[in-house]
C-alpha cells in the first residue's frame, strides 16, 4: 500500500494582484516625471530645423548681396520658404542695406505648442531674436 501524499506546492508562480498594482503606479509616476522632460528636449532638438534654415539663408542672404550690392525680399532666391526637416516656414523682410528673416513654427506642427520660442528671427547684423530660445 502506497502512503504517499501528494506534495502540495504551496508557492505558486506569478504575481498577486497588490504587487500588480504597485509595479503600474511606479511605472506610472516614473512616465509624469519623464514625460514633460522629454517633451521639453524634444522642443529643444527641433528648434535646430529653424537655426539652420535661417543659418541657410542668411548666407544666402550675404552672397546675394554681394553680387547685386542689394538684399533680397525673396525666399525663392536664398533656398525656398521651408526648413529643412519641415516644422517651420520662412520669410524675408529686405531693403538696401538690411534684412530680417524670421522662422515661424506651422500652425499645425508640433512646434506650434513650443511655449514663446515659435517664431525666430535674424538681422542684417546677426541679432537673433528671441535670445532665449536660440540656447
Amino acid at each position: 500500500m502506497n502512503t504517499d501524499k501528494p506534495v502540495v506546492n504551496s508557492h505558486e508562480k506569478g504575481f498577486s494582484l497588490p504587487e500588480l498594482i504597485i509595479v503600474v503606479a511606479i511605472i506610472g509616476l516614473l512616465a509624469g516625471i519623464v514625460y514633460p522632460t522629454y517633451s521639453q528636449y524634444m522642443y529643444e532638438v527641433r528648434r535646430s530645423d529653424a537655426w539652420a534654415a535661417l543659418t541657410a539663408a542668411m548666407a544666402a542672404q550675404e552672397r546675394w548681396y554681394s553680387v547685386n550690392h542689394t538684399y533680397t525680399d525673396s525666399m525663392d532666391m536664398l533656398g525656398g520658404s521651408s526648413s529643412p526637416e519641415g516644422y517651420y516656414t520662412l520669410s524675408v523682410e529686405a531693403d538696401n542695406s538690411s534684412f530680417t528673416l524670421t522662422a515661424t513654427a506651422l500652425g499645425n506642427g508640433v512646434q506650434a505648442t513650443d511655449s514663446g520660442c515659435t517664431q525666430f528671427t535674424v538681422d542684417h547684423l546677426g541679432v537673433l531674436a528671441p535670445e532665449a530660445c536660440w540656447k
